[in-house]
């Protein structure tokens, strides 16, 4: 059976209630996803278009490294893992831009500084 979103389609577990889209998020890792849901009996079914945008949110967080926030005088410090200063040619002294990200925000070193 082919789906096309947007389209009302029955539970195929229950048989009963519609499938209506739902917004959730995975607490422990702080990932959203988006799922269909049936009021009627619960269950919850993922498109393969869902699938591969949660799988590739999870590609990007496997990938991600923990950071450690200090404050220095009225600012606030982030320190580097040293395997991404070195990656990216990051060292004392160099700048770079700090922007505003979808997610949160991004810093992109400078080159040549």
């Amino acid at each position: 059976m082919v789906w096309r979103e947007g389209t009302n389609m029955n539970c195929p577990s229950c048989r009963k209630g519609i499938l209506e889209k739902k917004d959730d998020v995975i607490k422990q890792d702080g990932v959203s996803f988006e799922i269909f849901y049936c009021k009627a009996c619960g269950e919850e079914i993922m498109t393969m278009k869902q699938l591969k945008a949660l799988a590739t949110k999870y590609r990007k967080l496997r990938k991600a490294k923990e950071v450690t926030f200090a404050k220095w005088g009225n600012s606030i410090a982030m320190r580097i893992p040293s395997g991404i200063a070195e990656e990216y040619g990051i060292s004392p002294g160099k700048h770079g831009t700090l922007t505003k990200d979808k997610e949160g925000f991004k810093v992109i070193p400078t080159l040549g500084s």
